[in-house]
């Protein structure tokens, strides 16, 4: 679902940029201002790893078509709303200055679609189903879910805001997120069990266990990834509205690619490598201050 370089004209880009700015900035004043909300660093720097490897492993669904998982709510689950938020932001910004996933001008659309509407209305969504004493485990893969369409419809209204889609093509992309939307809701369900987390400020050690395993295993898959177009660029394709834009040109490792490693297969966990290693270190970096406060 990264939007890609030039896919997005006119006023959109401006207005989804200062909405990205508007969420994240007030995603952190909440974790600065009450404690509940501050995570320990090294629990954001795994989980924020955890999404930047599950969001390079591509799925085949049918017809030639991939797709991954977004995370959010995986994200807001374990480290609460604010703190999910923000590292689905951080894995973004990355995808996109290192690895040209994602256009530099459309970052502001991928933040809002992907992390303020899959982390930060999904993670809401799933309190109020858990508040309304609805099954923890169902409420976490309803809001999965439904946090997908309303990214897919939110990157609609973008299209069609910037004059890039029909109604065929918008419709024809909210079907096929559809099936990415199921596989969300369930593989969020495992995840989340899997990590044994809650939103409180401890956790077992297993759980981080969990978190490590899952990275590499992210990491040694990576290779094995499917190849297909993801949901959002096959139906670009279809209906001819992909643009033909270069991406972020200054990226160093553009399509997980390591220049001067011939083989693919060690090129691209290397790449890998090189991207969750990036994150982990930013992440534990800038959660760190809070952590710390929190702490004392």
């Amino acid at each position: 679902m990264h939007i890609p370089s030039e896919m997005l004209v006119g006023p959109i880009c401006p207005v989804t940029a200062a909405v990205a700015i508007a969420g994240v900035g007030a995603a952190t004043a909440l974790i600065v201002k009450f404690k509940k909300f501050a995570p320990a660093a090294g629990r954001f720097a795994l989980v924020s790893a955890t999404v930047f490897g599950l969001q390079m492993l591509n799925y085949p669904i049918f017809n030639g078509i991939s797709g991954h998982l977004i995370a959010g709510v995986f994200a807001a689950s374990i480290l609460g709303i604010p703190a999910g938020v923000l590292s689905l932001a951080l894995v973004l910004t990355i995808q996109t200055l290192l690895f040209a996933d994602g256009g530099l001008m459309m970052l502001g659309a991928n933040i809002m679609n992907m992390a303020l509407i899959g982390a930060g209305v999904g993670g809401l969504l799933r309190q109020t189903l858990i508040a309304r004493n609805m099954n923890r485990d169902l409420a976490t893969g309803i809001a999965a879910a439904v946090s997908v369409e309303l990214a897919v419809l939110a990157l609609c209204v973008q299209l069609a805001v910037s004059g890039k889609a029909t109604a065929s093509a918008l419709g024809t992309l909210v079907a096929v997120h559809t099936v990415l939307a199921v596989v969300e809701g369930f593989a969020t369900v495992v995840l989340v069990k899997a990590c044994a987390f809650t939103t409180e400020k401890t956790a077992s050690r297993s759980a981080y266990a969990v978190l490590s395993g899952l990275i590499v295993t992210c990491i040694a898959a990576a290779p094995f990834a499917s190849a297909f177009p993801d949901a959002f660029e096959w139906t670009m394709v279809r209906f001819h509205l992909l643009p033909n834009a270069p991406a972020f040109t200054h990226a160093p490792l553009p399509d997980y690619v390591v220049s001067g490693i011939s083989n693919q297969f060690l090129s691209t966990c290397f790449a890998g490598a090189i991207g969750i290693a990036v994150v982990l270190v930013i992440a534990f970096v800038l959660a760190l201050p809070a952590a710390r406060r929190n702490k004392a």
